[in-house]
C-alpha cells in the first residue's frame, strides 16, 4: 500500500509498472492512484499487526495492516494516529513506538518479532514471506534500501564481501544451488542465522549446534557485511 510506482504500459485495465526496487509486473487498475495527494509525513508500521478503525463510522469496522506498511501521517495524540487511506478515507491506529537509531541489535530484533512467518512464493509482508522478501522488508523497515530477489541483492553497492566467520548480527549469507543463487539469511553471529523458508525461524549453520541445516551450511556462496548501513 502507498507504494510509488511507474507505469511503464498500460493494456486495457492492467498496467506494467516498476516499483522502486526496479521490480516489475502487473497490477489491476482498481489498485492504481493516479497523482496521490502529497502528504509531508509518513511512518513505518513495526507492530507485527495493527488494527485499523475507520474514521467514517467510529471504529466499527475494522481492518488489519501489517509490519513494514509505510503510511501518511494526517495527525496524532498520545494514543491515535490518524492515517490517510486510498480511496480519500482515513483511519485511526493505536500510537506507535518510536524507532531508535540503525542498529544491528534493532535489526534482529525486528527480524525475530516475525518467527512464525509462513513462507509465501512472492510474500513481502507479516501475512508471508519469501526469503528475500523478509531480508528486504526487515531493511526497509529501518529505511535501507535493497533490491527484492537474491541475484539483484548480491550487486547492491554498500554490501561489503566479507567471510561467513566474520559475519555479525545482521549480516546477510547468501546460499546457492548448482551455482545459482537461492536463498538469503539474516547471521545472528556465531553461525546461528534467521531466515523464512517454511517458516521465519532459527537455525544453525555451525555443525553439532542445535537447529544445525546440513544443507544450508554446505551451500553458502557468499557473505556481505551490512555494516555501511547500522551502527554496533
Amino acid at each position: 500500500m502507498w507504494e510509488i510506482v511507474e507505469i511503464l504500459e498500460e493494456e486495457k485495465l492492467w498496467f506494467h509498472i516498476r516499483q522502486e526496487d526496479g521490480y516489475e509486473g502487473w497490477i489491476y487498475i482498481f489498485y492504481i492512484i493516479e497523482d496521490p495527494q502529497s502528504f509531508p509525513h509518513w511512518i513505518t508500521l513495526t507492530d507485527r499487526f495493527i488494527p485499523v478503525s475507520f474514521s467514517k463510522d467510529e471504529g466499527s469496522e475494522r481492518s488489519t495492516l501489517s509490519f513494514g506498511t509505510k503510511v501518511p501521517v494526517i495527525n496524532k495524540n498520545v494514543q491515535f494516529i490518524t492515517i490517510a487511506l486510498p480511496g480519500e478515507t482515513s483511519g485511526k491506529i493505536p500510537a506507535q513506538k518510536p524507532c531508535p537509531e540503525n542498529s544491528r541489535t534493532h535489526l534482529v530484533y525486528l527480524a525475530k518479532s516475525l518467527l512464525g512467518t509462513p513462507y509465501i512464493w512472492g510474500g513481502k509482508s507479516a501475512f508471508g514471506f519469501d526469503c528475500s522478501g523478509f531480508v528486504q522488508l526487515i531493511l526497509s523497515t529501518m529505511g535501507i534500501s535493497i533490491a527484492r530477489d537474491t541475484g539483484m541483492q548480491i550487486k547492491t553497492a554498500w554490501l561489503t564481501e566479507i567471510s561467513t566467520l566474520d559475519s555479525k548480527p545482521g549480516d546477510l549469507i547468501y546460499f546457492a544451488e548448482n551455482g545459482k543463487i537461492n536463498h538469503v539469511a539474516f547471521s545472528l553471529g556465531e553461525g546461528k542465522i534467521i531466515h523464512c523458508s517454511g517458516e521465519v525461524k532459527i537455525e544453525s549453520i555451525n555443525e553439532g549446534d542445535e537447529g544445525f541445516n546440513q544443507y544450508l551450511s554446505q551451500s553458502i556462496i557468499n557473505t556481505y557485511s551490512i555494516a555501511d548501513k547500522v551502527v554496533d
